[in-house]
């Protein structure tokens, strides 16, 4: 079943979250004739956007965003605009596109497919939507990405115009454009958006206010495109971190860190590679160099293997990573941590039958990891397996009852089955469990769920005001 919203939904759903936040919010324009004005120009900040009739008859399964390009009005590239600052847009972009029904792609994995891809074929989006196994892509560009400082008076600002295509046709599904804003430095901190956590404390207050206007950039586009579908949540692979490379230097050389290992003992030699790995002393390819003399150093050793395969998952190698997973289970059978690793790897490449016996071995060795269970559930509802996943769900909400994640994949297996009023039960459930968890995020993902379960003539009692009444509450700890 599929769920539409309409101009007016979009805007009921923008409010609450801009309310949320404490700020006054853009004005939302459908150009209508796909042809988006160009917000850079426009002094009251509309978010200009076109969902096209593509998009309406036959709505994609699955959205992967490629990496954008960053260049100025005239086409040519910004110096001013580096890689990472479109790195950020491109992640912040995928944080709030996560949670709608649709299916996603990691952004390591997109990034791992493409290395792999002849430079020639990397705009064959064709090939490219086959290799991901993914119906539609989005393409962008980073127009404007800084801030500016006149004496007391302070702007930030991030712009971006991107385009949802059909990856086999190129046909146009979605398009929008916005430049967000922030003057004065007192932008505030709207606690909806950051659905994944995604500031570093540790970055200072003018990146700080960066993010959190690349935040509402992504935030403001992201609910211009309809959300299709009730589905299961999938829980991701690999961490979405924001932090720019420019924090992540090391003080001492890769070729220093390697050339003083030689002097020490094999123990540890291998003790002082984890060590800079743990400490994030190296990055991009030195990590690559680090990882490789782990494993040189190391190729016996079940916890080095095992570090190896979840550096290789962070970087979209599933298949390179089962290899290293199976020799660390060679070498200790009984890493429960090990055994869903592989699990979770086995769902990415569609063993879904050797996923199974994976994550019961895991369970097995740890029946009390409410993690294990959500991945069984997940693993089930893929199968179609409805009973089982809802017994695995179940006992990870036995023993931990905030779990938000099982509660609202309870709540779409039910749909799934047409029982709406467990589903609008469970799904209601599931949004107080984020709002005590603090995943905004899904709280509104979960608030627009049940209005549409309302709009089906489900009984919902008060739960819908009383989620928002909780969601408006937020803004006094935001």
């Amino acid at each position: 079943m599929f769920r539409w919203f309409k101009l007016s939904n979009l805007v009921i759903l923008s409010a609450t979250a801009l309310a949320v936040s404490g700020c006054i919010g853009p004005s939302y324009l459908d150009t209508k004739n796909g042809d988006p004005k160009d917000s850079a120009s426009n002094p009251f900040g509309e978010v200009s956007y076109h969902v096209y009739d593509s998009y309406t008859n036959e709505p994609p399964n699955c959205v992967a965003i490629l990496p954008f390009t960053h260049s100025v009005k005239n086409g040519t590239s910004s110096t001013k605009i580096t890689l990472d600052n479109v790195e950020v847009v491109r992640k912040a972009l995928y944080a709030h596109l996560a949670p709608q029904g649709k299916k996603d792609v990691e952004l390591p994995r997109i990034d791992f497919v493409l290395e792999n891809i002849p430079k020639s074929q990397r705009q064959n989006y064709a090939l490219i939507g086959k290799k991901l196994d993914c119906d539609a892509l989005i393409i962008g560009n980073v127009s404007a990405f800084g801030s500016q400082y006149i004496g007391v008076y302070s702007k930030v600002s991030v712009g971006a115009q991107m385009r949802m295509i059909r990856a086999s046709t190129g046909e146009p599904l979605w398009e929008g454009n916005h430049l967000a804003e922030s003057h004065g430095g007192s932008f505030p901190l709207s606690p909806i958006g950051l659905a994944t956590g995604i500031l570093d404390a540790a970055m200072n207050v003018d990146e700080e206010q960066t993010f959190r206007v690349v935040d509402d950039l992504a935030r403001r586009l992201v609910h211009t495109i309809p959300d299709n579908r009730i589905a299961i949540l999938d829980d991701p692979m690999a961490p979405l971190k924001m932090a720019n490379r420019a924090n992540q230097t090391s003080r001492q050389s890769i070729e220093d860190f390697l050339r003083g290992l030689t002097y020490k003992p094999q123990g540890e030699q291998k003790d002082a590679i984890i060590k800079a790995i743990t400490d994030e002393m190296f990055h991009g390819h030195d990590l690559k160099r680090i990882y490789n003399a782990l494993i040189e150093t190391a190729p016996n050793d079940a916890f080095a293997n095992g570090l190896y395969a979840n550096h290789l998952v962070k970087n979209g190698d599933y298949f390179n990573a089962a290899k290293y997973v199976n020799t660390s289970l060679a070498l200790n059978a009984n890493d429960d941590a090990m055994h869903f690793l592989k699990g979770r790897i086995q769902i990415q490449l569609n063993n879904l039958s050797g996923a199974d016996a994976s994550i019961l071995k895991a369970i097995t060795l740890k029946p009390t990891s409410t993690k294990y269970l959500n991945g069984l559930g997940f693993l089930n509802s893929l199968r179609g397996h409805n009973d089982r996943a809802l017994a695995a769900y179940q006992m990870a909400v036995d023993l931990e009852p905030s779990n938000g994640y099982a509660l609202y994949n309870m709540g779409v297996t039910f749909y799934n089955t047409e029982d709406l009023q467990a589903a609008s039960d469970y799904i209601s459930k599931a949004a107080h469990a984020y709002l005590q968890t603090g995943d905004y995020g899904q709280a509104v993902k979960a608030l627009a769920d049940l209005k549409e379960l309302k709009a089906l003539g489900v009984q919902t009692n008060n739960e819908i005001s009383k989620i928002e009444h909780l969601l408006l509450a937020v803004q006094g700890t935001g």
